[in-house]
């Protein structure tokens, strides 16, 4: 018989090294969180650098977040917005509960990753999303972590719940102004300070749009890194009992339903108030009074809602503002050429009220489905940035200097919140990387300008941190965020809206019953 000798295909192996990354995250229950946090640095940075052919591209980290949904892990986002700009080519992970605990997301993200051509990699239970068997193993692991998880946090809520309904129970994250030691709260005298500035000003009667814009021009730096304070996170801080050593808890509560995410409690759950919870920072008095001038505000906007929104209604037709008016006692906004009979446009007339709860509706879908709306259009407009920046040497001079600042304000914040840099060398050195960042945005300003597709991708991202800012969903109606966020509203018809917003995104909502 002949004898056959297999030549086997020569494959010229590539220069170029594989760009690694690990993604790390250290759950709520670990008993030395911090030590846990640096081990698997240290781990994946030394496995990475000794393995030939790697290149590390970055270590991704969260702490002490829960992993039943992608929402609020930011290391997490940030990795997967470095994937789909082609900065990583292989994830490596400790578990499949490391990763996420969701099931749905956790496909629906494995899928996106071996699209981009990205290989995840599950050490402890030697899956490789780059084989055949790879979903499948991850699918059924998944559900088993997804089951656990589930337990879990029944198991949570409930301790909760007793802790509440006795009013040993507070809080998990402290508000601004305070911090959190063994379970109760404390006026945290770096943030407490800013908190009495607030105040003052609310208690002269400044509108809380007025006092973000006070606080940014000091150059004061919002809380976890923030670039910019707005109306809805003051209002926030002033409307909180905290301030007065009180705690209303469970003002938002988690559905047992997967993807678990808080939601506000409008009369679903009881609610507990616990009075003297801990050391406030203002007298009961100066409280009621800022309630009070607030509950004015609000009155005074009622009493004047044809001022509401004029100049931000534009008329399909003729362009020309829409304007207020008033039948049986409802207010209403209707085009002031057609009104006058100067024009024949559409009779298109919209309710206060409707317009408000659309508005309203449409924040709240923005602040929700920020990554599936935004993510698609600054993967591309990265990209074509990406180009234009290979060929102005300035601009890439300026992206790497504020990239590298970026980091440093972040490496900053974490050695802070872990106790590493006391306040006032915190507040001094953060002020100076504030300064410069400011100097270089203003230079990068310039540099951009002309360019439409950077100049649209700015004002995208400028988009993400004014809804990353904001503490909850928007529930009242805030003019000064909505002037913040939207450029005009245009009706189309009498059932259906369009809010150009000032980033350049059109979004189109049905007006609200």
């Amino acid at each position: 018989m002949a004898q056959v000798q297999v030549i086997q295909p020569y494959q010229p192996q590539s220069e170029e090294l594989e760009k690694v990354a690990a993604y790390c995250r250290v759950s709520t229950d670990s008993k030395d969180q911090l030590n846990s946090y640096r081990t698997q640095i240290g781990y994946y940075t030394t496995t990475i650098a000794q393995h030939p052919g790697w290149e590390l591209a970055d270590i991704y980290a969260d702490e002490g977040i829960s992993g039943t949904s992608l929402e609020k892990r930011d290391e997490f986002k940030r990795m997967l917005q470095d994937c789909r700009t082609g900065k990583i080519q292989r994830i490596l992970v400790k578990s499949v509960s490391r990763f996420a605990r969701n099931t749905l997301e956790l496909i629906e993200t494995t899928r996106e990753l071996k699209e981009l051509g990205v290989v995840v990699v599950f050490e402890e239970q030697g899956i490789d999303t780059s084989q055949m068997l790879g979903e499948m193993q991850l699918t059924l692991l998944a559900m088993a972590a997804q089951e656990e998880s589930t337990s879990i946090s029944k198991n949570m809520r409930w301790s909760i719940q007793k802790r509440m309904e006795d009013g040993t129970f507070i809080t998990c994250y402290p508000a601004y102004g305070f911090d959190l030691k063994n379970g109760t709260l404390y006026p945290k005298e770096e943030e407490a300070a800013v908190v009495r500035i607030i105040v003052s000003l609310a208690s002269q009667g400044m509108g809380h749009q007025r006092i973000a814009d006070y606080l940014n021009e000091q150059e004061i730096p919002p809380r976890n890194g923030r670039k910019k304070w707005l109306g809805s996170t003051v209002g926030y801080i002033l409307s909180n009992e905290k301030l007065i050593g009180d705690s209303l808890v469970q003002k938002e509560f988690t559905p047992p339903v997967l993807p678990f995410r808080k939601i506000r409690n409008h009369g679903q759950l009881p609610k507990y108030y616990v009075a003297d919870s801990h050391e406030g920072i203002i007298d009961h008095a100066l409280y009621d009074n800022i309630q009070k001038l607030a509950e004015q505000r609000r009155a005074s906007y009622q009493n004047h809602v044809d001022h509401l929104f004029t100049h931000r209604i534009l008329c399909p037709d003729c362009g020309r503002h829409f304007r207020h008016t008033e039948s049986n006692k409802l207010g209403y906004w209707v085009c002031s050429n057609r009104v006058n009979g100067l024009s024949g446009c559409r009779a298109i007339r919209i309710s206060e009220k409707a317009l408000v709860q659309t508005t309203l509706s449409m924040m709240g879908k923005l602040y929700e489905n920020l990554e599936k709306l935004l993510f698609p259009t600054l993967s591309l407009l990265e990209e074509i940035a990406a180009r234009q920046e290979k060929g102005n040497q300035k601009l890439c001079e300026i992206n790497i200097a504020l990239a590298d600042l970026n980091e440093k304000a972040h490496t900053l914040q974490r050695l802070h919140n872990k106790g590493f840099i006391e306040d006032e060398d915190f507040r001094e050195q953060n002020n100076a990387l504030a300064a410069q960042r400011k100097k270089l945005s203003n230079q990068r300003a310039k540099t951009v300008h002309g360019s439409k597709a950077l100049e649209t991708l700015d004002r995208l991202r400028e988009l993400q941190e004014q809804l990353d800012a904001l503490p909850e969903i928007p529930w009242e109606f805030d003019i000064g965020l909505f002037d913040q966020l939207v450029e005009k509203i245009i009706p189309i018809s009498n059932t259906e809206l369009t809010f150009k917003l000032k980033c350049g995104l059109e979004l189109k909502e049905v007006l609200s019953k």
